[in-house]
């Protein structure tokens, strides 16, 4: 939990000075609307982003359990950073989830990376401190970002991080695996064909970029933490009765049904 909540709190710390952290109600309110599957109303607009993230996973972490790691959402560059909750390890492959699980759902590809040794930070390939990697689809509610999908409205809505399944970890024997393609697929149709994931900075980067943060914060990644590097979301939602299923080459897949 150390981790993901570290990683946030820098976060909130880099935000302009300007910037209004919302209210405790008001980022209670957006929580309870979440959590009965409504769409929340926005924060204000010159809202501190980074503390309506920090503040609302605060709130999330009690329904969906503790903050265990963290998910770099990769599509953009420089990545957004986000927290993952117990609920996203939750669910194993061949899970069958209720399409409607949000009031806006729809499914990201990633990589579930465990640090399998210390010392990334000054590592000149981080990717060789990775022990075990995983296909891992998380399942958004595009309702946390009531006012768009814009940087800050994606930070003050922890990405729209809802739910996860995870799927059967291997150890990282060669680096280059995290570069693979991967193929998203709803009931046998391809949903996206994404190489490298569909990221916009190599593995190895973000990685490095990372650790270095999270070190430079005296909170350095130690060996099991968790981390996510998701790709783009799917442009179609999950609808009752598909499969949905994330093949990564060399590294396996995970599958969802959804009823």
């Amino acid at each position: 939990m150390r981790l993901a909540a570290a990683a946030l709190a820098l976060a909130v710390a880099a935000a302009p000075a300007q910037a209004a952290c919302p209210e405790l109600a008001e980022v209670a309110h957006f929580a309870r609307a979440l959590l009965e599957r409504r769409v929340p109303q926005a924060f204000a607009p010159g809202t501190d982003a980074g503390c309506a993230q920090q503040r609302l996973a605060g709130m999330l972490a009690q329904p969906w359990g503790d903050i265990e790691g963290i998910v770099l959402a990769a599509e953009v560059a420089p990545p957004l950073r986000g927290a993952l909750f117990h609920a996203n390890f939750r669910e194993r492959s061949g899970a069958t989830i209720e399409a409607g699980y949000a009031a806006r759902p729809a499914i990201a590809p990633a990589l579930l990376l465990t640090i399998g040794r210390e010392g990334a930070e000054g590592a000149p390939d981080p990717r060789g401190h990775v022990g075990t990697v995983a296909p891992f689809l998380v399942l958004l509610d595009l309702a946390a970002m009531p006012a768009g999908l814009d940087a800050a409205s994606r930070r003050a809505g922890n990405l729209g991080v809802r739910l996860g399944v995870v799927g059967a970890a291997v150890p990282l024997h060669d680096v280059a695996a995290l570069d693979a393609g991967a193929t998203l697929q709803a009931n046998h149709g391809t949903a996206a064909s994404l190489p490298g994931l569909g990221l916009a900075t190599p593995p190895a980067t973000l990685l490095a970029g990372l650790a270095r943060d999270l070190a430079a914060e005296g909170r350095p990644l130690r060996v099991g933490d968790q981390v996510a590097l998701m790709g783009p979301a799917a442009p179609i939602a999950p609808r009752a009765g598909e499969t949905w299923r994330l093949s990564v080459e060399g590294l396996g897949a995970v599958v969802v049904n959804f009823r």
